[in-house]
């Protein structure tokens, strides 16, 4: 079999998968907006929007060339350099895809395969150049101009992106307000016209651009009538939205599924090169060598600088699979949720933990923000200020979309006119980019970002834009390794590499299902009803229980046995422990604020016992870190007493949490705690007694003596904590179960 034919297989595998891990990652463009709106269900969404994809796939076929942002001079480069430039990309694309992908972070397909591109080439460029005699300068080979501008046309398209969806927002919301009135009805109509103009001018000029079979006279009369264009699409929208709200629907509702479509569209249309130019490339480039005779590393490959048209059943295949992987792709949710979490009008759990620079940040912004209010006129500040009142929507209703479809209408239309306009002027920018950064900005607008989440929000946003930077660096590094090793070990690198990459993809996928899974089980159901949530709290405390003392168990093994392995592992769930805490306290305050119970001893008890569960983690907390510590500082041996007094405390304190777990979930009683409390007691009384004893001795060094003192006071706490729920038990479920 041809070597190179088993290449183009291998080009076209890759582009399948390229295809799975990239729509998983840009389906956050445009499923954004109608999943934090829950416009409608989440069928209804990916019906759109699957529509929308396979559309834009087919009228994708006027770009599906891999050179055409310039990013090397092909003619320089023969087959043989060509091949290994192109599989280099696939092989680092699907990778740094994936990777995003598992950890649920947004970034940009157009940049990574872009800087790919820049770094496969410049690495086969270096070595041709260096080991040919005579050969051009490896600079001849690159378009650095042209990559350049694309990085600056990225870096000014996020800020304006940003700018721009933080001014609209502002003064949509001044319009709209948060009420749902019939005073917003004509705004709405208004708005929903101007909205679906601009998505429609958005389609044509995004749409028709890359569409082979549309005459060039078309395209050419839009682009010269663009303002004409949109002012009858205006008055027609105008009607149709008028007719909407005459028959009792709101109009806002057509424009986000409207947008949805548009943007889903335009995703296919624009970054479907992404995944299946390169192949389609290589499979043009290998025909192309393959008629003309010549040796592969001979042969230049001038005819790459013509456009590269794609087929179109290759083209509604891909959209197919694109399509198809809306719906079962839980990656694509993954990211989804990220960019839906840092947008969210509510309070809630956060993803993101801030940082210096974060918190500097909001600082910098709320002293800004002192400085405007000192000199905004106080009529202006107290008007502005009741068109930004709305109630408390997780007081209103249950489980609350993230943001109302004022902000997702404002999405949409934003990004659309950003991308229509760039377009149009043939600028360089990523549609990831302007949607993630207009979504940004809304949600900064409309008053998302509060002083309780803003150093979280700005966080998160932080990693996403670190992110983006990652992707350029590590596209161009992993492009450039993987060119070279092709360059020097050939084939057999192909084989080994992509072996290798089946085998990540393999465990990223497990590695994510689990990650999942175990969110979803962490996951407290948040309910309106409070009587629901104490039940939910007391069952609550049997799992609470039951992980803090796995977690001691393993912290005492570890230290035991000096396993630093056992330990980590102590220290990943005592983490994951800490994380699900404060999700279920998050929940329950919530739920305190929603219904507003009467203050009386019933509450201060359910309160005592979150009190508890959080004592309990934290206390096991520090037992993992005094533990892990200890074997990483590479501290002496335990004593045998001391080994023999730990193995017999874990025994005990397993044993008073299995019949504890028992009495919570069955809600009977067990008379064999309190002997096993008092044997607790004793065993850390006698432990304390030895390592105090070492060091009047001085058996054992200070430092050696004050670690494990610390290790033996936390058991204690833990000991008393395990008291006081039973003591909880007693006092509280008891007295609940005797009273029916």
């Amino acid at each position: 079999m041809d070597v190179y034919l088993l290449i183009i297989t291998i080009l076209f595998a890759l582009a399948l998968i390229d295809l799975t891990v990239g729509v998983s990652n840009d389906a956050v463009n445009f499923l954004n907006s109608a999943i934090g709106s829950r416009v409608a269900t989440r069928r209804t969404i990916l019906i759109v929007a699957s529509f929308g994809v396979i559309v834009g796939a087919v009228f994708s076929s006027g770009i599906m060339e891999v050179a055409r942002k310039g990013i090397f001079n092909p003619e320089m480069f023969t087959f043989a350099d060509v091949m290994i430039v192109l599989v280099a990309v696939m092989i680092a694309d699907v990778f740094l895809l994936d990777m995003f992908n598992t950890f649920g972070l947004p970034t940009s397909t157009t940049v990574s395969i872009v800087f790919e591109l820049l770094g496969a080439a410049t690495a086969v460029a270096v070595i041709h150049s260096t080991m040919t005699p005579g050969s051009a300068s490896f600079i001849e080979y690159i378009n650095g101009e042209r990559a350049l501008l694309i990085i600056s046309g990225i870096g000014l398209s996020v800020v304006i992106a940003f700018i721009a969806g933080t001014i609209i927002q502002f003064f949509t919301r001044l319009l709209f307000t948060f009420e749902d009135s019939t005073r917003t009805a004509g705004v709405r109509v208004v708005w929903s016209a101007i909205a679906l103009a601009m998505i429609t001018d958005f389609l044509f000029i995004k749409g028709l651009k890359g569409a082979s079979f549309i005459p060039a006279g078309v395209l050419e009369y839009v682009y010269d009538n663009t303002l004409t264009i949109t002012a009858v699409l205006f008055v027609g929208w105008l009607v149709v939205a008028t007719a909407i709200q005459r028959f009792g629907k709101n109009p806002l509702v057509f424009v986000v599924l409207a947008g949805t479509f548009a943007l889903a569209m335009a995703f296919a249309s624009n970054d479907l090169v992404n995944f299946i130019g390169v192949p389609l490339a290589g499979l043009s480039a290998w025909r192309d060598w393959s008629t003309s005779g010549a040796e592969a590393n001979q042969y230049l490959m001038a005819s790459l600088r013509e456009p590269v048209r794609g087929d179109n059943l290759y083209l509604l295949g891909a959209g197919i699979v694109m399509a198809i992987t809306l719906w079962v792709s839980s990656k694509a949710r993954s990211v989804t949720q990220t960019q839906v979490t840092l947008s969210r009008q509510d309070e809630g759990s956060e993803r993101f933990k801030p940082g210096p620079v974060s918190r500097g940040l909001v600082r910098m912004f709320l002293k800004s923000g002192e400085s405007v209010r000192a000199l905004t006129p106080a009529s202006w500040r107290i008007e502005i200020a009741r068109r930004f009142e709305r109630e408390d929507m997780a007081v209103q209703m249950h489980d609350a979309p993230a943001f109302d479809l004022v902000r997702a209408s404002v999405n949409l239309a934003v990004a659309s006119i950003l991308i229509a306009i760039a377009t149009s002027m043939k600028l360089p920018l990523s549609t990831t980019y302007v949607s993630f950064m207009v979504a940004m900005g809304t949600s900064l607008a409309d008053r998302a970002w509060g002083r309780d989440s803003a150093a979280y929000r700005v966080a998160g946003v932080m990693s996403v834009l670190t992110g983006w930077f990652v992707t350029a660096a590590a596209a161009f590094t992993l492009a450039a390794l993987v060119a070279t090793a092709l360059k020097f070990l050939g084939l057999g690198a192909l084989i080994a590499l992509v072996i290798m990459l089946a085998v990540i993809l393999f465990y990223t996928h497990r590695y994510h299902k689990v990650r999942s899974l175990r969110e979803e089980h962490a996951r407290v159901k948040d309910s309106t009803q409070f009587s629901h949530q104490v039940h939910l709290l007391q069952d609550q405390m049997s799992d609470v229980l039951t992980e803090c003392s796995h977690c001691v168990q393993l912290a005492i093994d570890g230290l035991l046995a000096g396993d630093r392995r056992q330990l980590d592992h102590a220290w990943r769930r005592s983490g994951d422990l800490k994380q699900s805490m404060e999700r279920k306290e998050l929940v329950f305050v919530r739920v305190l604020k929603r219904v507003k119970p009467e203050v009386d001893d019933h509450l201060l008890g359910h309160l005592e016992i979150l009190a508890c569960q959080q004592d309990l983690y934290q206390t096991v907390e520090t037992i993992v870190e005094n533990a892990r510590n200890h074997v990483l500082n590479a501290h002496e041996h335990l004593t045998d007493d001391i080994k023999d007094i730990l193995r017999r405390f874990n025994e005990v304190q397993a044993e008073i949490v299995r019949i504890q777990v028992n009495c919570w979930k069955t809600r009977q009683p067990d008379d064999s705690l309190a002997g096993l409390q008092n044997k607790l007691d004793t065993l850390l009384t006698q432990a304390t007694r030895d390592v105090v004893g070492d060091l009047y001795g001085n058996v054992r060094p200070v430092k050696f003596t004050t670690l494990l003192l610390t290790m033996l006071t936390e058991l204690a706490d833990f000991d008393r904590e395990l008291e006081r729920s039973r003591n909880l038990w007693n006092s509280y479920i008891s007295q609940d179960i005797a009273g029916g």
